[in-house]
């Protein structure tokens, strides 16, 4: 009966503190999708990123392949324009931020990824989409997700 308590009692608030689950679109050239995406602070879309502060968003995917490594790739769009977006080097190595797991990966295998991207103060307050996409040592797209969202 105890563990049953906790358990109604703390699941809630495990998972309140994991983000809120989004609607994301899938990516171009039939990438494979994550199986769900969350977003701190995100109930509805588009997504308010604060700037000055870090968008954090995690990612559970099944690994298409067997993968040595992964890496995050960002693309934004705005204003009509789409470029990449630049994570600084530690966060762009997936690896290091995946929770639970960690790489190499196999095929098939679980993943749950957390992606930490800096919202800096000089950026523009604007309405974007976000392209993320996780990328092995030999290009193969992992998981690719696109997000609406605005910085403010």
């Amino acid at each position: 009966m105890f563990w049953k308590f906790l358990a109604i009692t703390l699941l809630p608030l495990a998972l309140a503190s994991a983000g809120d689950v989004v609607q994301t679109r899938a990516c171009s050239n039939n990438r494979p999708v994550p199986r769900e995406v969350r977003v701190d602070n995100c109930p509805t879309l588009p997504c308010e990123l604060p700037r000055g502060t870090d968008a954090n968003m995690e990612m559970d995917f099944q690994a298409p392949f067997d993968a040595a490594t992964l890496t995050t790739r960002i693309m934004a769009t705005a204003l009509g324009v789409t470029a990449p977006f630049e994570l600084p080097a530690d966060r762009a190595r997936a690896c290091d931020w995946l929770i639970g797991s960690r790489c190499p990966v196999s095929q098939g295998e679980d993943v749950t990824y957390n992606l930490q991207m800096p919202v800096l103060r000089i950026y523009p307050r604007i309405g974007l989409i976000i392209e993320v996409s996780l990328v092995d040592e030999a290009e193969r797209t992992h998981a690719c997700f696109e997000l609406d969202a605005r910085v403010v």
